[in-house]
């Protein structure tokens, strides 16, 4: 039963929570906040991240990761009850909306790594690497198919009901939580949330310090994204709503497809190798979003993107899972949690600001470019995880 309520817990938390992450974008989208705005509130959604990563990291690796998970993810609730409650309020004073970004992005911080941290405490060891990526499968689902359901959601809701919804099923993956019982396990002694630790583990661990570097790598596509192709698809492609989530959804059935297939095959041999490859596909992918100003081109190559990404979002945490010890677990998974989540957001906030001034289409090329090349240089130089 702790993993029925482990996954139906997952399942609710991450739709609602990438829910609200797309919500909030075309929410600010329509608000009267100056040039980039959009990009700012994306920037303040993961802004907590690197400020305080490390101890909300501690926080998993000393105390029960159950109840850390609990306060935390109901920072998500309260964001999403906030633009609820106070939506013309925030209308008439935009920048409030980045002090609701800012305050779910502190959830983000513990919740994203406490869910895969926790684990170790409800399976067992041989079975981790196999819930993790499974795990992730549901993030990355959840993901894909957010800007569908809210695309649905918006066709007969306002933004105030919309939000409405989202709350209550953070208020249902909370409620799931509670039924957890994970197994008691060993506590250190109260001390310090030392750097030291996770740096000497990056330092001795050249494979895991260059999944680190793979996960910013990979991570730099999702910020143009979700910041600017739900407004390219709008404001070029002339896109409704519905419509809009419907060519945003591709992205989803890859995203399952390519951690499924990742369930699959996870016993095999280079996985580095594979993960270096599909860093590669998925920058060529990307390139392939908007040259073709057609809704049907872009949602082929977002599938397609998402597949190439589905396996590297799949492999990026299990092999971090399989290399980190015991006593670092949370802090090393929070660290890849700053990694995977902040990324996006400086190159959310970057493509939004050059989106403004040199126009949507051109910044995809510049992103698309600079990523391709950084991931073929990483190929080559990457030679320890490419042999992994």
């Amino acid at each position: 039963m702790n993993l029925f309520f482990y996954y139906t817990a997952f399942a609710t938390g991450t739709l609602a929570g990438s829910s609200f992450l797309y919500s909030v974008v075309i929410f600010s989208q329509t608000l009267e906040g100056g040039r980039g705005f959009s990009g700012l509130v994306f920037l303040f959604l993961f802004l907590p991240f690197p400020l305080i990563f490390l101890y909300t990291g501690y926080l998993l690796d000393r105390f029960s990761k159950k109840w850390v998970l609990l306060v935390f993810q109901s920072l998500h609730l309260l964001a999403s009850l906030s633009i609820f409650l106070f939506e013309s309020e925030i209308r008439n004073l935009p920048y409030l909306l980045l002090g609701v970004a800012f305050m779910n992005g502190i959830g983000m911080t513990t919740v994203l790594p406490g869910r895969m941290a926790i684990l170790k405490e409800i399976t067992e060891p041989h079975r981790l690497v196999f819930h993790t990526i499974a795990g992730n499968l549901l993030l990355i689902f959840s993901f894909g198919m957010s800007p569908l359901a809210v695309g649905y959601l918006r066709e007969s809701l306002d933004y105030t009901e919309t939000f409405s919804v989202i709350s209550a099923f953070h208020a249902f993956s909370i409620v799931s939580f509670l039924f957890l019982r994970p197994k008691s396990v060993h506590k250190e002694i109260w001390t310090k949330p030392e750097t030291g630790l996770v740096l000497r583990f990056l330092g001795s661990d050249q494979v895991a310090r260059q999944v680190l570097y793979v996960t910013v790598l990979s991570m730099l596509a999702l910020g143009p994204i979700q910041v600017l192709l739900p407004k390219y698809i709008r404001d070029i492609l002339g896109l409704g709503e519905l419509a809009r989530g419907a060519v945003l959804v591709a992205l989803g059935p890859g995203l399952f497809l390519g951690g499924f297939l990742t369930i699959l095959f996870h016993h095999w041999e280079r996985k580095g190798l594979i993960l270096l490859s599909m860093l590669i596909l998925s920058a060529i992918f990307f390139l392939g979003f908007v040259p073709f100003s057609s809704s049907t081109f872009t949602s082929v190559f977002l599938f397609c993107f998402g597949l190439s990404g589905g396996v590297l979002t799949s492999l990026l945490p299990a092999i971090l899972q399989k290399r980190a010890e015991d006593s670092i677990r949370g802090r090393i998974l929070s660290l890849y949690t700053v990694c995977f989540q902040f990324t996006p957001a400086v190159s959310g906030f970057i493509s939004a600001v050059l989106g403004d001034n040199i126009g949507i289409v051109e910044t995809f090329y510049v992103f698309g470019m600079g990523i391709t090349a950084a991931a073929l240089i990483g190929f080559f130089h990457y030679s320890e995880l490419r042999k992994f």
